[in-house]
Parts: structure tokens; C-alpha cells; sequence
């Protein structure tokens, strides 16, 4: 009898001793603690005071806002008022920088050229010109941005201009059949600096080899007279048109 309860104590000790190590079992090591956290995610690279460089072409049709100057110095608008659009070439470089997520600004130096055509043609008879408002300029405007690889902005700005030159190129024709062309080059009596205000929106591709590719719509609407204030006429040009380039992010 008392073998037989040696035995049964002894078999439920081990019993007991087994399920304590099922239950418990080894700690785990700090190394194998330190595995099974799960791995952070990289943070973003911080876009913030990035600054990128950039080279334009803007096409054109460009026209203008043309009265009479009040007071003393008026005279009727005559055959100007049958002034029309002109298509031209205008260039520049500039920079950005991104402020935030959402924003960025960007200036240059430019320039940009303004212009008007006339062309009258009779029976036997033709007189034409166009006429073109040189400008070295310094566009400056804040854009509201969306996107990465692929990014959209809006921006208005401003765009100080000072006077580069005046150019008409005239042709005609006379009822002798005599054919002229004339070219006509002024500085005088127009404004040194004009001010003008910019409006884009566009898109701006990014590559990941750090270039990129700018296709942008613009619209610039001239604030003050090309003229002088002694001059006839009040002449504020008009542009609306799209710029192309090339961007480098550094």
C-alpha cells in the first residue's frame, strides 16, 4: 500500500513539473525581442526649401488696350484703332523655391516682347506694319501646387519691365507695282519701366534623373501706359499664351 501511493506522488509531481514548462516556457532573448518589432517606414524626403532652376520659351498673341490721353496732348485714335494681334517670342530664367507642401514661389529676369499688326489693302494698293514694345524683365509670383512627379500649380504674380526698344517693321505696295520695306527703331517717348501682372497655371512633369519638363499657360495684363504722359495715347499691352522649358531640381 505504501509502494502504490510512492508510486502515484511520484507520477503526479512530474505531471506537474511538465505542465509548469509548457506553460512558462524559455524567455526570449532581447535579440530575438528586438526582431519581432515591426520595421518603421522611411520617413518622406522633406520637400520644404527645395530650390529648382529653370529655362522658358512663351508664345504669344499679343494685342492692346488703346485710348485717347485725356486733356491737352488728345488725338482721335485714326486708323490705330484698326490695330490687331500679334504673335511673338518671349524668354527667360528663373528659379523656385518650395515653401511648403502647397506652395512655392519663383523670379527671373525675362524678356518679353509686346506687339500690334495693321494692314490696310485696296484695289491696287497695301500698307502694313507690325509693331513690337521690347522689355528686360523680372516676373515674381507665388504658386499654389499639388502633386510630386506630376505637379500642378496655379500662381499670380507681378512682372516689372524696363524699356528695351521700339521696332516697326512697315511694308507697301503702290499702284505703280513698287514694292518697300522699312524698319523703324525708336527710345524715345515711352515709359523706362511698365508693370504688368502675370497669371499661370500648368503642369511641371519631374523625373527622377532630377529633370523636368514645364508646360504652362500664361496670361500677363500690362498695369501702366507704354507711352509717356505727354504722349496721345494710353497704351497697355495684353498677352495670353504658353510657356514650355526645361526645370533642374538641385
Amino acid at each position: 500500500m505504501v509502494r502504490i501511493i510512492a508510486v502515484f506522488l511520484s507520477l503526479f509531481l512530474s505531471t506537474v513539473s511538465f505542465a509548469q514548462v509548457l506553460v512558462g516556457g524559455d524567455e526570449p532573448t532581447k535579440e530575438e525581442v528586438k526582431e519581432e518589432k515591426p520595421r518603421q517606414k522611411k520617413k518622406a524626403v522633406e520637400i520644404e526649401g527645395r530650390t529648382s532652376i529653370y529655362a522658358l520659351a512663351n508664345w504669344s498673341s499679343t494685342s492692346r488696350v488703346l485710348t485717347e490721353n485725356e486733356g491737352l496732348y488728345a488725338e482721335p485714335l485714326g486708323t490705330r484703332a484698326d490695330e490687331t494681334s500679334l504673335t511673338v517670342w518671349s524668354y527667360g530664367l528663373g528659379f523656385r523655391n518650395r515653401v511648403n507642401k502647397f506652395i512655392y514661389w519663383d523670379g527671373g529676369i525675362s524678356f518679353y516682347r509686346n506687339g500690334e499688326s495693321y494692314l490696310y489693302e485696296g484695289a491696287d494698293t497695301m500698307f502694313a506694319y507690325q509693331t513690337y514694345y521690347n522689355y528686360i524683365s523680372m516676373p515674381l509670383r507665388i504658386n499654389f501646387c499639388y502633386g510630386k512627379n506630376f505637379l500642378w500649380n496655379a500662381g499670380i504674380g507681378l512682372v516689372p519691365q524696363m524699356f528695351n526698344g521700339y521696332r516697326q517693321e512697315q511694308q507697301w505696295e503702290t499702284t505703280t507695282d513698287s514694292k518697300g520695306t522699312e524698319t523703324i527703331k525708336a527710345r524715345n517717348g515711352y515709359n523706362s519701366f511698365a508693370l504688368s501682372a502675370v497669371f499661370n497655371v500648368g503642369l511641371t512633369m519631374n523625373f527622377d534623373n532630377g529633370w523636368g519638363l514645364i508646360l504652362m499657360p500664361e496670361a500677363r495684363i500690362q498695369l501702366t501706359s507704354t507711352y509717356m504722359e505727354t504722349s496721345s495715347y494710353i497704351h497697355k499691352a495684353r498677352a495670353y499664351g504658353f510657356s514650355v522649358g526645361l526645370i533642374r531640381n538641385i
